[in-house]
C-alpha cells in the first residue's frame, strides 16, 4: 500500500535542502529547466524512454518527445524561476515515488530585464519517479509519468496566441 513519507514546505526545502533522493532529483530538474543553457546537450536524461508527460491542455508527450517540447516551451520565456510552496512524497509498493508539488512559476516575458517577473503562475505537478540506472541519470532516478496543471490563461497578455505554451496540438522539434 502506498504511504505518505514526507511533506516539506518551500521554506523547509530552501533552508534544509532536499530530504530524500526523489526530492534531490526533482530539485536538480527544476534547476535545469530554468537554466539559460537549456539547449545544452549535457542535460541529464530526466525522462525514461517510456515516460509520459500529460500537459494541462490535453496533449501527451512520450519518451524522446518530452525534452524537445520542454525546450521549445521554455525558449519563449525571457527568464524563469520556481518557488516551491509544498512537496508531498508518497512511497509506492513498486519502489517508485510520487511527488505532489505545489509551485509558483515566475516568468519574465522577453524584454523584461527587471528583477520583477512579468507574471507568476501557481502550478501543480504530480510526478511518478522511479529507479533507472541508465547512464547519466541523476541519482539513478527518472520520471516515469508527469501531470502538469497550470493556468496558462494568465500568460495571454504576454505571449502571442500561437505560442507553444497555449498549443493544444503536439509540437516538438524533430531535428
Amino acid at each position: 500500500m502506498s504511504r505518505l513519507t514526507s511533506v516539506v514546505t518551500g521554506t523547509e526545502a530552501n533552508t534544509l535542502g532536499p530530504q530524500t533522493p526523489a526530492q534531490s532529483f526533482y530539485r536538480q530538474y527544476a534547476i535545469e529547466i530554468t537554466a539559460e543553457g537549456l539547449n545544452n546537450s549535457d542535460v541529464p536524461p530526466f525522462y525514461a524512454d517510456h515516460a509520459v508527460f500529460h500537459n494541462q491542455n490535453g496533449v501527451d508527450y512520450r519518451g524522446d518527445q518530452i525534452w524537445p517540447w520542454i525546450k521549445q516551451l521554455f525558449a519563449q520565456f525571457g527568464k524563469l524561476s520556481h518557488e516551491f510552496v509544498k512537496v508531498r512524497e508518497i512511497q509506492n509498493d513498486d519502489g517508485s515515488v510520487d511527488l505532489v508539488c505545489q509551485i509558483t512559476r515566475h516568468i519574465w516575458a522577453p524584454g523584461n530585464e527587471s528583477d520583477k517577473p512579468s507574471v507568476s503562475v501557481p502550478l501543480s505537478m504530480v510526478c511518478n519517479i522511479g529507479p533507472n540506472n541508465a547512464p547519466g541519470t541523476v541519482g539513478g532516478l527518472q520520471f516515469n509519468e508527469v501531470w502538469l496543471y497550470w493556468d496558462t490563461y494568465l500568460l495571454q497578455p504576454y505571449f502571442p496566441a500561437d505560442s507553444v505554451v497555449f498549443s493544444s496540438k503536439k509540437v516538438f522539434d524533430q531535428d
